[in-house]
């Protein structure tokens, strides 16, 4: 049984519905929008965020192809932050793959990221239900802050834990939250019903992006196909850091301070020999907890079981 089984359950075989959808995408068009695109989506990925939308929309009445739709949509959102990401961090590769603006150059990649922007909102349209739109535009301008607070912060160079935590619940939380909410409209719950999708799928991602943050200091480097303190080396403080300053004396550390001493190498280390990163997975685990406690209101089920079950996953993947 494959991993997307296990993980997935009751809709493992309706995921590779939305990798052709995206696949569809790069169809038709010019010679270097469709090759552009054909990479992007060249990959699958862990497909979780397809999976929380087909989840989500099992506890309901499933409309399977309109709920692919609107995976699909929020998977090509997803994408196209990526994108954007990369181009502004001037990446060349992501978990071993190259990027749009490494493989053609920073002005292509914007510019596809634009066109993934339009394409998920044309995608979204096609449900014909103002309360998804509006989630969408929601969203979408919740990461948008997230990612522009992330870089403000990185200039400031000054760690401080509540802006972390309004970080990612912007750039990362909002879409999970979306996924769940989203279905649920999508799929023909109540407002109450809705209301717990959203609250479980903002603390998934609150969860699942501080243990990111922990395995960017811990995991393998070989199966992360990146260097540890990645986020710390291109100016971001995360979790793991935030919790290591505060456990120095004085006011701890001043970012900018360290970047330009050249001692990251030396930080890292001491970052990942602490217990900074238990600390923070802690802290993962909690949000976890609160991601399950919000499922209460639904009667058990399968889905509700995977669901669940992705709670623990995200907190103790290494990868």
């Amino acid at each position: 049984m494959t991993e997307t089984a296990t993980l997935y359950g009751p809709v493992a075989a309706d995921i590779p519905a939305v990798g052709e959808r995206l696949r569809a995408i790069a169809v038709g068009h010019h010679p270097l929008l469709g090759e552009t695109l054909a990479h992007v989506f060249r990959t699958s990925g862990k497909q979780l965020r397809p999976a929380l939308v087909m989840l989500s929309g099992k506890l309901g009445t499933y409309h399977r192809d309109r709920l692919v739709t609107l995976a699909a949509s929020l998977e090509v959102v997803h994408t196209a932050t990526l994108v954007h990401d990369d181009t502004i961090d001037q990446a060349l590769s992501r978990r071993g793959l190259s990027t749009v603006n490494a493989v053609w150059d920073g002005k292509v990649a914007i510019l596809i990221g634009d066109f993934l922007f339009a394409q998920s909102a044309f995608l979204a349209a096609l449900l014909d239900s103002v309360p998804v739109m509006r989630l969408l535009s929601e969203t979408v301008m919740a990461m948008s802050s997230g990612e522009l607070q992330q870089y403000a912060s990185s200039r400031q160079g000054m760690i401080d834990e509540a802006d972390y935590l309004e970080r990612i619940a912007g750039k990362t939380a909002s879409l999970f939250a979306m996924c769940c909410a989203g279905a649920g409209i999508v799929s023909e719950q109540g407002p109450d019903a809705v209301e717990a999708l959203r609250r479980y799928g903002t603390n998934l991602g609150l969860a699942f992006q501080i243990a990111d943050d922990v395995l960017d200091f811990t995991g393998d480097e070989a199966v992360l196909g990146k260097p540890a303190g990645g986020d710390l080396r291109q100016g971001t403080a995360t979790l793991p850091l935030i919790l290591y300053a505060r456990s120095q004396s004085g006011n701890g550390l001043d970012l900018s301070s360290v970047r330009e001493s050249g001692d990251l190498d030396l930080l890292v280390a001491e970052v990942r020999a602490s217990s900074a990163p238990a600390r923070a997975l802690e802290r993962a685990h909690e949000y976890a907890e609160a991601a399950r406690a919000a499922l209460a209101v639904f009667d058990p089920s399968e889905a509700k079981d995977a669901l669940v079950h992705l709670t623990q996953h995200v907190v103790e993947r290494q990868r």
